[in-house]
C-alpha cells in the first residue's frame, strides 16, 4: 500500500490544526516524530547554543544523549502513537455529550458532574465547545499513523493484522460520526470536519479484507480474525447493506461452532441492526440466542436475551407478545408474577450490578404493561418497587462504575473470554423511570402540589438545565463509544425531556389549565425544533394542540390539527384511533348515532378496534362508544356499566367523568338517591381535576357545569334552598369560567386566521 500524506481523509486539516487537541495526552505536534517523504523519522534536538560559557568555571563538554527512539522500530512507534491518539479521543466524549446550553454552575447543595477520565475525578465538568472536533481530529490522526504503519516495508504478518484491526475499529468510528447528518442546534453542529467518507469506506474495506486474509494463515491470529469478522459485518450494516451483513453473520455462525463468546457477539450484532427494521426475524434470532445460552447454562446471557426480546416487543408495539415476553423475563430472573419474592441479591459487586440493572429494566416494562392493561394497583406496587431498588443501588454506590463508562457491562462466560455489552446508561435509566411513572398511571386529580403527573414532570425537569451529579447529564464514556454515540445520547436525553413536556401539557389540558398548557406546548415546539426532534413528535404535538383547541371550543382549529395528525400516522394504529375519535367528536358525529346509520357504522368500526386492543383505556372507550350506538337501552346500560368497571380498575378519571355524565342524563341507574350520589361523585371529581388551585373552584369546566346544574335542579326539587343557592353559585362560577375559555378560543382562531393569510 502506498504511503499517504498526513490526514488523508481530512483535506482541510493542516499541521497548525493540532492546537485543537491541546487538552489531550498528545500535547504538541512537535513531540510527534514527523514522517519524511523518504520514510525517515526526524526528531527535534536541543540546540547547544542554549548552554552559555561562563568565566567562573570551565564549560562542560557537550555529550549528545543517546536517542531512545533509535532502537525502536518505526512500525512500533506508529502503532503506539495511533493507540495513544485513539485513547486520547475518548476523553472528549463527555464534553461533546453535554449540550452547550446546559449550565455547569453549582446548584443548591448538589455537586456538579465530575469530569470523567481525568487523573482527578474531583475536577468538575467544564464545557469545551470543540470537544467533538477534537475527538475526531485525534481519531483522524490515529488513522494517518496506521496508514503510514501499513506502508512500512518488512511488516510481519502479526503486525499487518494488528494494524488492520485497529484501522478498522477507528475507521468505523470516524465513518459513523461523519456519515450521519446533524440538523439540530447541538454542540459543534456547524463546525464538523470535512471527511472524505467515500474514500474512507473504500480503505476500510481494503484494509479489513487484507487483514482478514492474512489472519487466516495462523491459528495464533484467531482472536484478531474473529474481531475482523465482526468488523466486516458491521461495515456492511452501516452501509445499509443489510442482506450482505446478514449473510456474513450466518456464514460466521456456521464456521464457528465452538467459540461461544464469538457466537454471542454475532447474535447481538445482528439484533442491534435488525431492530431498526422492525422485522419479525428479531424475535427468532433472540430465541436462538436464548436457546444456545440455555444449552450452555450461561445465566447472564439468558437474561440478556430475554430482556432484549421484551424490550423489542414494547418498542415495536407487538402487544400480542408482551405478556409472554414479560413472563419469560421474570422466570429467568426468578421473580414471581406478584413481585412478592424480590429479595436482596447476593453475589459479587459486578454480578449484583448486572442483576439490579436487568431487574430495573424488567420492572419498568412491567409497570408500563400493568398500566396499559388497567391493573392500576399492581402498576403502583411495581413503581414503588422500582424506586426502592433504585434508591438502594444509589446509596450503595454500585452504579458509579457503569455511570463513568457509559453503561458498558462485562458478562462472564465460563470457558471463554468475557463479553462486553452496552446497557442503558444510568442517567437514561433514571429518566425512563420518571417517564414510566407518568405514563403508566396518568393520575390527573388533586392540587398542583399533589397531582402525580404534575409532580413527576416537575421533578424530572427541575434541574434539567444543570450538570448535576447523578442526574440526566451525568454520563461518562469508554473506548467502546464514538462521537456519534455521544451525540445520540444527548439527543436521547432531549427526546425524553420532550416526552415529559408533552405529558405535562396533556395533564394541564385535562385539568383545564389551558393558558399554561398552551404556553408549555409552544415551549415544547421550540425545544423539539432546536434538537431536530420535531418531525419525530409532530403527530403527538398535533394531537395535543387539537385536544387543547377542542377543549376551549375552537372547533375549526381542532379539526385542522386532528387532520394534520392523521396525515402523519397510520390511521389503523391505536394513535390513529385516538385521533379519529377526537375528530368525529369535534365534528359532532357522535350525536344521535341511533338516527344516523352512516355515523353509526363509522363508530362501530372504531368500537371493534378498541375492544380488540390490550389497552384498558381503549377497551373502556370502546364500550362507551358502543353504548351510544345500541338502540336497546338495557344493552346500552350494560356496556356503559362495563366501561365504568374498567375505568375504576385502571383509575381512568377522565372517562369516569364522561360515564357519570351519561348515567345522570341519558341512562338513569336506580332511583333518585343513586343518581344523587353519582352527581356528587361527578362534581367532586370534576373539581379535583384542576379546581383546587383556582379561586373559583372550577376544574373540568363543561362537565363540572353539568353536574352542578343537575344538583341545583335536584336540590330545588328536594326543597333545600340553602343547597340550591350553593349549587347556583357554582353554576355561575362555571359559566364565568366558560366565557373566559371562549375568549381564549376566539384569540386562537384569530391568530390562526392571521397565519393563514400570511
Amino acid at each position: 500500500m502506498e504511503s499517504l500524506p498526513n490526514h488523508a481523509y481530512h483535506p482541510s486539516l493542516t499541521a497548525d490544526s493540532s492546537s485543537q487537541a491541546h487538552s489531550t495526552s498528545i500535547t504538541s505536534r512537535s513531540l510527534i516524530p514527523q514522517i519524511d517523504t523518504d520514510g525517515d523519522l526526524k526528531r527535534r534536538r536541543l540546540s547547544p547554543d542554549v548552554y552559555q560559557a561562563t568565566t567562573s568555571r570551565p564549560t562542560p563538554r557537550y555529550v549528545p544523549l543517546p536517542d531512545p527512539l533509535s532502537s525502536i522500530p518505526k512500525s512500533a512507534l506508529l502503532y503506539h502513537f495511533a493507540i495513544s491518539a485513539h485513547r486520547a479521543s475518548h476523553t472528549h466524549y463527555q464534553q461533546a455529550f453535554v449540550h452547550s446550553s446546559i449550565s455547569s454552575a453549582q446548584v443548591e447543595v448538589a455537586q456538579v458532574v465530575p469530569l470523567y477520565h481525568t487523573r482527578k475525578l474531583a475536577n468538575p465538568f467544564v464545557h469545551d465547545p470543540h470537544a467533538a472536533a477534537k475527538a475526531l481530529d485525534l481519531q483522524l490522526l490515529a488513522l494517518d499513523f496506521l496508514r503510514a504503519g501499513l506502508s512500512q516495508p518488512g511488516l510481519s504478518e502479526r503486525e499487518k493484522v494488528a494494524f488492520g484491526l485497529e484501522f478498522g475499529i477507528i475507521g468505523l468510528k470516524v465513518y459513523r460520526s461523519c456519515h450521519e447528518p446533524v440538523a439540530g442546534k447541538g454542540k459543534d453542529s456547524d463546525k464538523r470536519q470535512t471527511v472524505d467518507t467515500g474514500r474512507l469506506i473504500e480503505d476500510l474495506q481494503e484494509v479489513i479484507g487484507q487483514s482478514y486474509f492474512v489472519s487466516g494463515k495462523q491459528t495464533s491470529f484467531t482472536s484478531m480474525r474473529l474481531q475482523l469478522e465482526l468488523l466486516n459485518a458491521r461495515l456492511a450494516f452501516v452501509q445499509s447493506k443489510f442482506n450482505l451483513g446478514k449473510r456474513m453473520i450466518q456464514q460466521s455462525l456456521s464456521n464457528n461452532k465452538e467459540n461461544t463468546r464469538h457466537r454471542y457477539a454475532l447474535y447481538l450484532l445482528y439484533l442491534e441492526f435488525v431492530e431498526s427494521t422492525g422485522s419479525a426475524d428479531f424475535l427468532i434470532v433472540a430465541d436462538d440466542l436464548m436457546a444456545e445460552a440455555h444449552s450452555k447454562n450461561h445465566v447472564q446471557v439468558i437474561q440478556l436475551a430475554a430482556l432484549t426480546k421484551a424490550r423489542f416487543v414494547f418498542v415495536s408495539r407487538k402487544w400480542e407478545y408482551a405478556a409472554q415476553a414479560l413472563s419469560s423475563l421474570s422466570a429467568v430472573l426468578g421473580i414471581a408474577e406478584d413481585l412478592s419474592n424480590i429479595a436482596h441479591f447476593e453475589g459479587s459487586p459486578v454480578e449484583k450490578l448486572w442483576h439490579t440493572s436487568v431487574l430495573v429494566h424488567y420492572l419498568t416494562l412491567r409497570a408500563l404493561w400493568e398500566g396499559r392493561t388497567g391493573n392500576d394497583t399492581l402498576a403502583k406496587t411495581t413503581l414503588q418497587t422500582i424506586y426502592t431498588t433504585m434508591d438502594g443501588i444509589s446509596e450503595s454506590g454500585i452504579m458509579n462504575t457503569i455511570r463513568a463508562n457509559g453503561g458498558v457491562m462485562t458478562l462472564k462466560i465460563a470457558g471463554s473470554e468475557p463479553l462486553k455489552i452496552q446497557m442503558t446508561p444510568p442517567n437514561i435509566l433514571y429518566l425512563l423511570v420518571y417517564l414510566t411513572t407518568a405514563v403508566s398511571r396518568r393520575e390527573l386529580t388533586g392540587s398542583n402540589a399533589t397531582c402525580k403527573n404534575i409532580l413527576h414532570s416537575k421533578a424530572l425537569r427541575h434541574h434539567e438545565d444543570f450538570v448535576r451529579a447523578a442526574d440526566m447529564w451525568d454520563a461518562g464514556f469508554s473506548d467502546c463509544h464514538d462521537v456519534l454515540g455521544a451525540r445520540n445520547l444527548q439527543k436521547q436525553v432531549m427526546a425524553i425531556r420532550g416526552e415529559m413536556m408533552l405529558e405535562h401539557a396533556m395533564a394541564l389540558i385535562f385539568r383545564s389549565d389551558f393558558e399554561a398548557a398552551f404556553d408549555l406546548l409552544l415551549q415544547t415546539v421550540d425545544h423539539l425544533r432546536a434538537h431536530d426532534l420535531f418531525q419525530l413528535f409532530a403527530p403527538h404535538l398535533c394531537l395535543l394542540f387539537a385536544q387543547h383547541a377542542m377543549q376551549v371550543g375552537a372547533g375549526t382549529l381542532a379539526t385542522t390539527y386532528y387532520q394534520a395528525c392523521l396525515a402523519r400516522i397510520n390511521t389503523d394504529s391505536e394513535f390513529g384511533v385516538i385521533a379519529t375519535i377526537g375528530l368525529i367528536g369535534n365534528q359532532g358525529k357522535l350525536l344521535l348515532l341511533t338516527q344516523n346509520p352512516t355515523n353509526r357504522d363509522l363508530v362501530n368500526i372504531l368500537v371493534e378496534k378498541c375492544k380488540g386492543s390490550t389497552s384498558a383505556m381503549f377497551n373502556a372507550a370502546g364500550y362507551l362508544l358502543a353504548s351510544l350506538t345500541d338502540e336497546n337501552v338495557v344493552n346500552s346500560k350494560k356496556k356503559l356499566s362495563t366501561a365504568y368497571e374498567i375505568c375504576s380498575k385502571s383509575n381512568n378519571n377522565v372517562l369516569r367523568l364522561l360515564i357519570f355524565a351519561f348515567t345522570t342524563s341519558t341512562h338513569h341507574y336506580g332511583g333518585r338517591e343513586r343518581m344523587f350520589r353519582q352527581l356528587i361523585a361527578g362534581r367532586d371529581l370534576a373539581k379535583l381535576m384542576g379546581g383546587r388551585d383556582r379561586p373559583d373552584g372550577v376544574g373540568q369546566v363543561v362537565l363540572g357545569l353539568w353536574f352542578n346544574y343537575r344538583l341545583k335542579e335536584y336540590y330545588r326539587q328536594e326543597g333545600s334552598q340553602e343547597r340550591t343557592n350553593q349549587a347556583r353559585e357554582a353554576v355561575t362560577a362555571h359559566l364565568a369560567r366558560l366565557e373566559a375559555v371562549k375568549s381564549q378560543a376566539a384569540a386562537l382562531q384569530l391568530v390562526d386566521s392571521a397565519n393563514t393569510r400570511r
